[in-house]
């Protein structure tokens, strides 16, 4: 079922019930669940292709919140489940929810007056939008719900057929629930409702219902127009299309529960960098906050304590910097150095200098500290890594800003004499005496891989498999969680077979079964759908078709070989580029590089034989002048891009036409939602 809020189906359905004089609004008071114009079916628009083909479907309606349809703004997700033992409908509406004390979502049931035979969705990621149908024995009620895009209310519309009638009805709050706040308008057979969880401006009865007398259509057109223009960012075509469908899926996920709130800043996913979307993470408003203040609750999590500090999180974690490091390398402001970066590493590696002490073979070492789900030990591999990514990037940062610091040479004396990882013949260690022989469900002693992407030093490469080897032989421990990490390890190292595997078996792509996550796409293991989201996976998808690394930018860089045909566009690379590229009949056609900053470019095209180049600027007609490429090896070249210019290499006789396109799909591929 792909519906939507079309006006044509209120003035064919609903003439006559009063309902639209009542709201003043076509979108009130029409019939839900006809199909919506411009479909995929009939959509001249690849992205709205694309993306309305990774719909999710449920031919019942779960009980379980985990596997529930969803809906979300970044600050509030909406779940559908069936409840009361399968006689209504529940909405469950609430904040982030990350913790197990959290408050749960509010409750509010569509209660019909006969007893439920069917109840089927759709979730419309083109628009965030779902629609459903319950049948009952007395006839049968459509609905559609949505999470307004710029507020804070749930929009939800009820239609009834036959003899059924639309009734709503608020559980009792048991003392752990949130407040929810709701009004509806409208009649027994049709009805519009607006809830909200959230407290302060806008929230109370009177604004909601204010909302409801408007125009709720300006609301919904504006809630459409944002997730419109937020898909054409970037576009993904893959022949495997469980993989296209899981993209999207990912980036559908990246904006319901990516929040802008500076305080999130830590929890912004490195996905947002490489998707073109950290306009919607929190560091545009950080910068415009400034530092974070600090964090002195966690200096309970002292070293030399270990796990009896409790739930503690990592000061170079906790701080933010990584999130702020993988903004900066996909983005062009420097802000984020300067004025956010820079104290955030101040501040955690001031923390660790003071725990830091001399060994005997004059080295500088961790007392005891935990690795995360591993052990207690010293020299832990995860908290060096940390420490050391946190001294050594604070120095390039120093650098690259250009002032000069009082600090500098004590940081650099610590970078210099921080211990090496204690590593055996199957690589990197836990820690000083703890070997990585147990099945863990994630790989704390690996982060200096990722996301550090740090290099361990002669032969990391060869290291760096071996450590990625033995961990993923064990996997008696693993959820769902551990294969996306597994995932993005393995496109971090370049091999696409171990990738795919990986991919394939979270997500169920060319396999009997349905994959480790749940209907939804999200994982089982965790409650909430602000923690769920499996967005290493999805970065690992993006790593197989645009490098992540800090040297070249690599299009293509490991492809597998059966994907004959991939086209890409708006994907960003390190450094600050914009990459577009197709590849047709297993061969690489054309790149286009766009530079967003002065930082030099050197491009891994991967075209075989003779090249053509062109470079262009914003207001250019046609691939623009003929450009000189320096040709550095292979498929490699480097050229010193302008800001704001484009350079377009192609393979020789080949026409440079970068619209995008569908790609041919090698098989029918899954599509997520409950089975019947």
């Amino acid at each position: 079922m792909n519906a939507g809020f079309g006006r044509r189906t209120f003035i064919r359905t609903t003439a006559g019930t009063g309902l639209a004089a009542a709201s003043g609004s076509a979108w009130a008071a029409e019939k839900p669940g006809a199909p919506a114009a411009g479909g995929p079916e009939n959509s001249t628009d690849p992205y709205e292709r694309a993306v309305r083909d990774a719909r999710m479907e449920w031919a019942r309606l779960p009980e379980d919140p985990g596997a529930a349809p969803y809906l979300g703004n970044g600050r509030t997700v909406a779940r559908l489940v069936t409840a009361r033992g399968g006689r209504a409908v529940r909405l469950l509406v609430g904040g982030r929810g990350t913790r197990p004390d959290d408050p749960q979502p509010g409750r509010l049931d569509l209660v019909p007056l006969g007893t439920p035979t069917a109840i089927s969705c759709a979730l419309d990621l083109w628009h965030a939008e779902l629609t459903g149908r319950l049948t009952t024995t007395r006839g049968s009620i459509t609905f559609s719900v949505l999470v307004d895009r710029h507020g804070p209310a749930v929009l939800l519309r009820a239609s009834a057929e036959g003899g059924e009638r639309v009734s709503f009805d608020a559980p009792p709050a048991d003392g752990r629930t949130r407040q929810l706040t709701w009004v509806h308008q409208g009649g027994g057979a049709h009805q519009l409702l607006a809830a909200t969880s959230e407290t302060g401006r806008g929230t109370d009865e009177g604004s909601l219902r204010a909302l409801l007398r408007a125009d709720p259509d300006a609301v919904v057109e504006r809630h459409r127009d944002w997730w419109r223009t937020y898909y054409r960012r970037a576009y993904v075509a893959l022949p495997d299309r469980t993989l296209q469908r899981f993209h999207w899926i990912q980036m559908y996920g990246l904006a319901v529960v990516v929040d802008t709130d500076p305080e999130r800043i830590g929890h912004a996913p490195a996905l947002l960098g490489p998707s073109g979307h950290l306009d919607i993470g929190p560091f545009a408003r950080a910068v415009e906050r400034g530092p974070h203040p600090g964090h002195g609750h966690l200096t309970s999590a002292l070293p030399g304590v270990g796990s009896k500090a409790g739930r503690t999180e990592n000061p170079v974690r906790a701080s933010g910097a990584l999130a702020l490091w993988e903004a900066y390398r996909y983005s062009p402001d420097r802000r984020l150095l300067a004025e956010l970066l820079r104290p955030a590493l101040r501040r955690a590696v001031d923390y660790y200098a003071g725990f830091l002490y001399a060994g005997v073979d004059g080295l500088l070492h961790l007392p005891v500290t935990y690795s995360p789900g591993q052990a207690d030990v010293t020299d832990c591999t995860h908290d060096l890594a940390l420490v050391r990514w946190a001294v050594t990037t604070l120095i390039d940062t120093v650098r690259k800003v250009g002032d000069d610091d009082p600090r500098m040479a004590d940081w650099q004396d610590i970078a210099a004499r921080l211990t090496p990882y204690h590593r055996d013949d199957t690589g990197v260690m836990v820690g000083a005496g703890v070997r990585a022989s147990g099945s863990y469900p994630l790989p704390s002693h690996l982060l200096w891989m990722l996301p550090l992407r740090e290099r361990a030093g002669e032969g990391d490469q060869g290291l760096a498999r071996r450590s990625f080897a033995q961990w993923s032989s064990r996997r008696e421990a693993w959820h769902g969680g551990s294969y996306a990490v597994a995932a993005s390890l393995a496109a971090a190292l370049g091999d696409a077979r171990r990738t795919l595997e990986m991919l394939r078996h979270l997500t169920g792509s060319g396999t009997a079964t349905e994959g480790a996550l749940a209907s939804n796409a999200l994982y089982t293991h965790v409650d909430s759908p602000f923690t769920a989201a499996p967005f290493e996976a999805g970065q690992a998808l993006l790593e197989l078709l645009v490098g992540a690394g800090s040297g070249p930018v690599e299009v293509f860089p490991a492809v597998p070989d059966d994907w004959r045909d991939v086209r890409v566009a708006g994907l960003r690379a390190p450094g600050g580029f914009v990459v577009e590229a197709a590849r047709r009949d297993g061969r690489t056609q054309g790149v286009r590089v766009r530079g967003e900053s002065d930082r030099p470019l050197t491009l891994r095209h991967g075209i075989e034989g003779d090249v053509e180049a062109w470079v262009s600027g914003p207001g250019d007609t046609g691939p623009g002048r003929r450009a000189e490429l320096r040709r550095t090896g292979p498929g490699t070249a480097s050229f010193r891009p302008v800001e704001g210019r484009t350079l377009t290499v192609v393979r020789r006789g080949v026409d440079p036409d970068f619209d995008v396109y569908d790609v041919p799909a090698s098989d029918g591929g899954r599509r997520w939602g409950g089975l019947g």
